[in-house]
């Protein structure tokens, strides 16, 4: 992978854009912990940048015309390791009229797979919240930080 990182980033002149924030974390963590030092040295040269950033940078420059009623942030826990919550939210404030963060949103309760597996989890994790989502109504957009797998 950072082989490919090293290529796709032009030795490092380019950033790389990721567009899930566990994969940023994971390639800003957990890629350097198993790495040679050359290729932990290539990769540290290298600007990963998370997409809930790359967008928040082009926000200036974009025209929203239209917003919608309301939405609803859900930052993953990847999203709170990399400092990037507030600004998910920020970015889902300037496309509508109102947003926010459900109360109770601590934690997803997937922990990776684990929630696939064990769809109890996720229940127990999002039960405080639930209440809020069901009453959001119809116009209430839902966003996140990474697409789901299903």
């Amino acid at each position: 992978m950072s082989d490919a990182l090293w290529r796709w980033s032009d030795k490092g002149k380019f950033p790389v854009v990721v567009d899930a924030a566990s994969c940023t974390l994971g390639l800003k963590d957990d890629l350097l912990e198993h790495l040679d030092d050359e290729r932990k040295d290539r990769l540290k040269g290298i600007m990963i940048i998370d997409s809930i950033a790359w967008c928040k940078d082009l926000m200036p420059s974009l025209s929203i015309h239209q917003t919608i009623r309301k939405i609803l942030v859900h930052p993953t826990c990847s999203t709170t390791h990399l400092g990037l919550s507030e600004t998910l939210l920020e970015i889902a404030g300037a496309l509508a009229d109102s947003a926010e963060i459900p109360l109770g949103t601590t934690c997803c309760g997937t922990a990776g797979d684990r929630g696939l597996l064990h769809p109890e989890l996720v229940h127990s994790a999002t039960r405080d919240m639930l209440v809020q989502i069901q009453s959001a109504g119809e116009d209430t957009c839902f966003v996140s930080a990474n697409r789901t797998s299903v």
